[in-house]
């Protein structure tokens, strides 16, 4: 995996690296580069990155991937290096991780491409850290740091769990959500069309015995208003561990959580056998730069995900050029809704002639 414009800015600065490091949410594999000359430690939230890190051969006993971080992973840090993320409420969630982590008199780097935010987000390093200034700015990123020169607050992942009463397509239930996960705190409108959609379908008569994969779950709002609707085992899959612990706390909040399996994976490749029914709200980002990669390679493995006449449900903004790579990996697709700026999609596992 080549390194990104913002792991080469910290390489420019690595000389003022060194002693015990912790990086937040690395982008790629540039950990283990610094890992050569200090005692680096990976926190992963993306399956993605972790596997690309595992891959290259970064210390299994050093790299996690889990939605919060323990103390008995690792603590008194000399520095801890957050990547800017997408959603600026999952860089306060981060940073109120990782502050009871550094070592009194450490440092906290923040790095960031120009279009993500990261020159506005320097003042939330204010809120723990003094001294803070830019470090660094080149190939469209900016590089941050701060100083820990007082106590930090104590972080408590359950003050972070937002929680909320949902009606949608017939049915109310509650729904958890955590910083940085799709749809954070509220209804995504093309989910609100997806469900109405799925809620007029006419599924399998022994649909509760039937196997349904929600392929980016989010919060669980598809993958819950999917097992209300068929009484079906749901397998809910993410490549974000915030996203599958939202969904975890969605079903156990609705009294559901033997109901529903998830998975962390990098588009399908941990998911085993067939199903039924494959219902999904697919990512098209990197980052903040639209990426066509993740649903295009979802579409062209999902069919080996199928069962014989097995159906697929998408809902996706307009604008994204989804039909022909339907139709590349399944043969054909049916448009069952186009309207305020989001289309529907249906397709089926072709019955073999």
């Amino acid at each position: 995996m080549n390194l990104n414009s913002t792991s080469q800015l910290l390489a420019r600065n690595e000389d003022e690296l060194s002693g015990k490091i912790l990086f937040a949410n690395p982008e790629d594999t540039y950990p283990l580069d610094i890992s050569r000359k200090a005692d680096v430690y990976a926190w992963c939230q993306s399956k993605t990155f972790y596997d690309a890190l595992s891959r290259v051969g970064f210390a299994e006993d050093k790299l996690f991937l889990s939605e919060q971080w323990t103390t008995e992973n690792g603590s008194d840090f000399d520095y801890i290096v957050v990547y800017q993320p997408k959603a600026k409420e999952l860089l306060d969630y981060l940073l109120a991780s990782v502050l009871p982590l550094l070592k009194e008199g450490g440092q906290i780097w923040l790095v960031g491409d120009n279009k993500s935010g990261v020159k506005s987000s320097a003042k939330r390093l204010e809120v723990g850290l003094d001294d803070v200034g830019k470090v660094d700015g080149a190939k469209h990123c900016l590089l941050y740091a701060g100083y820990k020169r007082r106590p930090a607050k104590p972080f408590v992942f359950e003050d972070w769990i937002v929680t909320w009463q949902q009606e949608v397509a017939g049915q109310s239930f509650t729904l958890c959500s955590l910083p940085g996960v799709f749809g954070h705190g509220k209804l995504d409108k093309g989910t609100g069309l997806f469900l109405d959609q799925l809620n007029e379908h006419r599924f399998m008569s022994d649909v509760a015995s039937a196997r349904i994969l929600d392929f980016g779950c989010g919060d669980g709002i598809i993958a819950l208003w999917m097992y209300n609707k068929t009484g079906a085992r749901i397998t809910a899959l993410d490549d974000s561990v915030l996203a599958l612990k939202a969904t975890e706390l969605t079903f156990a909040a609705n009294q559901a959580s033997d109901a529903v399996t998830t998975i962390a994976s990098n588009g399908l490749n941990e998911v085993k056998g067939r199903f039924n029914y494959v219902v999904t709200n697919p990512p098209f980002h990197t980052g903040v730069n639209t990426d066509y990669s993740i649903a295009e390679s979802f579409f062209m493995t999902v069919k080996q995900h199928l069962t014989l006449n097995g159906e697929l449900f998408v809902v996706a903004n307009d604008f994204l050029r989804y039909p022909p790579i339907l139709d590349a990996a399944l043969g054909s697709h049916t448009r069952l809704f186009r309207d305020k700026g989001y289309s529907i999609y249906h397709g089926r596992q072709p019955k073999k002639r």
